[in-house]
């Protein structure tokens, strides 16, 4: 290998680390947050790294919401076919987990930027 072959490899390596790094940088995600929502209307709002449980008043019964270790997952609910109990825990944004016969829908969102703000007061 001549020097001038080692250099080219150096400064490969050096534009992959500086796009790599910048990948990283300018495509950092915001925060996610369990929503809940019964109806059209907004039911609960969290941190989606909130363990939490919750019973969710829907319009025909109640679902029972276990959010730990980052996943969001209905563990009971009153209706009569349960297809959102039989749903896979979710963890990413965009995924939903739906009870049409107590108008429940679960769903991961990415936090607004608004709203950080103003938690951290900036």
């Amino acid at each position: 290998m001549k020097k001038q072959d080692s250099i080219l490899i150096l400064v490969l390596l050096a534009a992959a680390a500086v796009f790599f790094l910048g990948f990283r940088i300018w495509n950092r995600k915001l925060p996610e947050e369990v929503v809940v929502y019964v109806g059209d209307l907004e039911y609960a709002r969290f941190s989606a790294g909130e363990d939490k449980e919750l019973v969710i008043e829907g319009e025909n019964g109640t679902n029972r919401l276990i959010v730990k270790d980052g996943k969001a997952d209905v563990t009971e609910a009153s209706c009569p076919d349960k297809i959102c109990v039989r749903q896979n825990p979710i963890s990413r944004t965009g995924e939903t987990i739906v009870c049409m016969p107590n108008r429940v829908i679960v769903a991961i969102e990415q936090a607004s930027q608004k709203k950080i703000r103003s938690e951290t007061g900036g």
